[in-house]
């Protein structure tokens, strides 16, 4: 298994990753509906990261092709509250048709190293409230809940 930073040319594999995982999330939660062009809108958005110098963005791959990524970048804290620049998992993603054992923890050990690198101490991460499996990945990672985000009609 070998992870190396993102290209242009891995966007549309990573991109059928991040589709098929957002199927399956659409099953339990409401949350996740996509646009009818919904690969075209993320690919657009994935090649923002790759050119952002503020976000880094990696890819898995074995001989089969892409089977995994991770993109995490630096963001503003909250206003008032420390600290004030802090890292951000903007989106993560393994292959849900065969098991890498350890490939979530690799991944996550290049991003933390990449924001290490630039002085970030501190790394947010939204789990879907309605997939305990990744609930539980992050909180075997280290990561303690620190804020509950709601969604209402208006």
């Amino acid at each position: 298994m070998k992870i190396r930073l993102a290209q242009t040319s891995d966007l549309t594999a990573a991109s059928a990753l991040w589709h098929e995982r957002t199927a399956l999330l659409q099953q339990t939660d409401f949350a996740f509906r996509p646009l009818p062009n919904a690969r075209r809108d993320w690919e657009q958005q994935a090649a923002v990261w790759l050119e952002d110098r503020e976000t880094a963005f990696f890819v898995a791959e074995n001989d089969e092709g892409l089977v995994g990524f991770i993109a995490a970048g630096i963001v503003d804290g909250q206003a008032g509250l420390q600290p004030r620049r802090m890292g951000r998992v903007f989106e993560m993603v393994l292959d849900l048709h065969q098991p890498h054992p350890g490939l979530g923890r690799r991944l996550l050990a290049c991003a933390k190293t990449w924001l290490k690198a630039r002085g970030i101490k501190m790394m947010a991460v939204d789990s879907p409230a309605r997939y305990p499996l990744e609930a539980a990945f992050w909180r075997s990672q280290g990561a303690k809940l620190c804020f509950h985000g709601y969604w209402m009609a208006v």
